[in-house]
């Protein structure tokens, strides 16, 4: 009986911390397609590969520029 309490402890933890990580990890996504873009993304731009190629290419020219422009 009380294995059976721990384990479904230990369910509701592994649930809970997953979502939590799963929030953070969007919430860091979302972050950084906004400083690229310049605009806050709809959910269909998250999810659209079109987008993160542009986010890709943008933060490709931003690497090169800070170093042949070194501060």
């Amino acid at each position: 009986m009380d294995i059976d309490i721990f384990d479904g402890l230990f369910d509701f933890a592994v649930v809970i911390g997953m979502t939590v990580s799963a929030w953070i990890v969007t919430r860091q996504v979302r972050l950084r397609m906004s400083k690229t873009l310049g605009k806050t993304p709809s959910d269909l731009e998250m999810a659209s590969l079109k987008t993160w190629m542009q986010v890709d290419e943008a933060e490709q020219r931003d690497k090169q520029r800070s170093s042949i422009h070194p501060s």
